[in-house]
């Protein structure tokens, strides 16, 4: 348990899912790598407000806990940790919806820029280095497809998010992995676990998809890239609170990754970026749509927070930039 003055704090976490847009069917499930449809792709940079309002395509409403989640508790009581549990899921998903606009099938129309939960500058909760925000990548996941190596496109991703500090902002620092230990606050990987707080965003790396069927129920495996928990504290009397205590990032290596973004795969450091942005505390965001008449996929606004992975992006946008300042604009320096 951890006590701060005579409060005690737990964790519980939300669950962020970055989907493809691809042609699965049930063959994919058994490890198959999908194909990937192409799209006749027109963004647009307009962000006026919608007739729906959609916000948080698909997911799981607060208080519902599905069997898959209650299995990642009940695993956590086995190992004896009661600190912290899943009581809330957020999933994004394939959404065919023709009733937004005559001639159109949407998919995500998001509009909320910033999840709930931030991070709390030197949090002596999290045992906070400063106002800075860790990283620490598991090592021995850091192989996708069992021969590339994603760890220089996840730093990377890591870095283009710390260029965009001016005079505030928390520097994003990178420590070891200890060698020894699994961080992870949720899957076991046979070894001991290690500290919790150890790193304030884990990423435990390329998992395969039978852990995503296994934890987010049948059929993720064949549709979620990747997935960001974020663990966020409870006050003395167990209500959630809107302050991170960790992060958590896994990718799903039953897709066809690369680092290069070549036709047919997944460019690690596009996904990187999105998930990382997750776990720096923004939203999905902008609408995403197929006109039915010619086949073609309309994104507005084009972002790196986008619902789903459409084609390599290693820039920030206009909205990427201005959700980031307006969560760290006033973020103290040391």
């Amino acid at each position: 348990m951890i006590k701060l003055s005579t409060y005690y704090y737990y964790l519980i976490p939300t669950i962020l899912f970055f989907f493809l847009f691809t042609a699965c069917d049930s063959s994919n499930l058994g490890g198959d790598l999908p194909e990937i449809n192409s799209f006749e792709v027109e963004f647009t940079e307009t962000d006026g407000a919608d007739s729906r309002n959609h916000t948080h395509t698909g997911g799981v409403e607060e208080g519902e806990v599905s069997e898959y989640i209650q299995a990642i508790n009940d695993g956590l009581l086995e190992r004896g940790i009661t600190e912290f549990q899943v009581l809330k899921a957020e999933t994004f998903t394939v959404v065919e919806d023709g009733s937004f606009q005559a001639g159109q099938t949407l998919f995500a129309n998001d509009r909320a820029k910033l999840l709930a939960s931030q991070w709390v500058p030197n949090d002596a909760r999290r045992n906070a280095d400063g106002n800075n925000l860790t990283y620490l990548n598991f090592t021995p996941y850091m192989v996708a497809n069992g021969t590339i190596n994603a760890e220089p496109s996840i730093d990377s991703s890591f870095e283009t998010w710390n260029n965009l500090q001016k005079n505030s902002g928390p520097d994003l620092v990178k420590i070891d992995w200890d060698g020894a230990t699994n961080p992870s606050a949720i899957v076991n990987v046979g070894l001991p676990f290690g500290d919790i707080f150890e790193g304030d965003i884990v990423t435990m790396g390329f998992l395969p998809g039978f852990i995503f069927d296994a934890i987010l129920g049948p059929g993720a495996s064949g549709g979620v890239l990747g997935v960001a928990f974020t663990f966020t504290w409870l006050d003395a009397d167990g209500n959630a609170t809107n302050e991170v205590a960790l992060k958590e990032i896994w990718y799903n290596d039953a897709f066809a990754w690369s680092t290069d973004g070549t036709p047919g795969t997944i460019d690690i450091e596009s996904v990187a970026l999105h998930e990382n942005g997750h776990a720096l505390g923004f939203d999905h965001f902008g609408r995403i749509a197929i006109v039915n008449a010619n086949g073609r996929l309309n994104v507005s606004p084009r972002a790196v927070m986008n619902a789903a992975y459409i084609q390599p992006q290693r820039e920030l946008l206009g909205t990427d930039k201005a959700s980031y300042n307006q969560v760290y604009g006033s973020w103290p320096k040391d």
